[in-house]
Parts: structure tokens; C-alpha cells; sequence
């Protein structure tokens, strides 16, 4: 078949075998899987409607699950010490949002301790190093430091608890 600007129209098997391409790497939200199927196939007539019905076939199969890839998002983001805001953030582009609460629940076995993973986060980067020099000096450090901190999502408390008290 041909679509009106004269390239061969996509098939839902070629659509399918695309997207089993795609989850055969990792995990991959719905929302996140339709945005590269259409990016993939954006030379030929593909349309919303084809690349739907693809997807939930793969999600009634059990190939595709949002509440899947929110899991694995959820743990990654964690453990690569990121906080709250940030996983939130990534959560709405990822169009999963809805799914945050429920894979913060489910991910780990006790509720996460945000102070304590800043706290790790910022050993880390800054091996426990005082805050020295003249006024100025300090300032401009204990700035950096706090915007270190919340471009990785963590609370504005809880910078300026770790910043200033440690």
C-alpha cells in the first residue's frame, strides 16, 4: 500500500517487530515507545491509530507495561542518586506520572530516606571538604553546592540542612 505522498505505508507487523526491537533492550513506557515508532517511521504513512493498537496488543500480551518500566525507572534514577523532583520530572516526560507513588511503594522494601541519600550524594561528590575562604569565597562555594544538590531533585531543606549544618 502507498500513502498519498507516494511512500509505502507501514504495516502493524513491521510496527510490531520495531517495537519488540525497542523492548528487547529495556524497558520502555508506552507514551516513550510511540514517540520512537513515529520518529522511526516518520518517512512512510504511519498513523496514530496503526501504532496504538500495536501497543496494546504488546500490553495485553504482557510485552509492554508501564507499571514495568515505572519500577525499573524508579530503582535506576535512585541509585544513581537522584531525589524526588528530578524522579518526578523524568516521570511527567515520560508520561508515566501516574504510576510514581505506587513504584516508590514497590521498588525498594522500606521507604526511601531522601536526607540520607542527599547525604550520600554529597559525600560523594564532596568527600566531606569544609567550606573554607574569605566571605565571599564560602558564599559562592555554599551556592554551588546547594545547586549541585537540587539540580540532582532534592528538597531546598534538605540542601540547605547538609550545606549549612554539615
Amino acid at each position: 500500500m502507498v500513502s498519498e505522498e507516494g511512500n509505502p505505508s507501514v504495516t502493524s507487523g513491521e510496527l510490531r517487530l520495531a517495537a519488540m526491537d525497542l523492548l528487547a533492550r529495556r524497558e520502555h513506557g508506552s507514551h516513550e515507545l510511540l514517540v520512537k515508532l513515529h520518529k522511526r517511521f516518520r518517512r512512510r504513512a504511519c498513523t496514530d491509530e496503526l501504532v496504538q493498537e500495536v501497543l496494546n496488543a504488546l500490553t495485553d500480551e504482557g510485552l509492554l507495561s508501564d507499571e514495568r518500566f515505572a519500577l525499573s525507572t524508579v530503582r535506576q534514577l535512585v541509585s544513581r542518586g537522584y531525589g524526588p523532583r528530578r524522579i518526578y520530572e523524568t516521570f511527567r516526560q515520560q508520561g508515566i506520572e501516574g504510576y510514581l507513588s505506587s513504584a516508590l511503594a514497590t521498588a525498594f522494601e522500606a521507604p526511601i530516606d531522601w536526607y540520607a541519600e542527599a547525604a550520600s550524594v554529597y559525600e560523594k561528590k564532596y568527600h566531606g571538604d569544609a567550606i573554607v575562604g574569605d566571605w565571599d569565597e564560602r558564599l559562592r562555594e555554599r551556592a554551588k553546592r546547594m545547586r549541585f544538590l537540587q539540580y540532582r531533585g532534592f528538597d531546598a531543606e534538605v540542601c540547605q540542612a547538609l550545606v549549612f549544618d554539615g
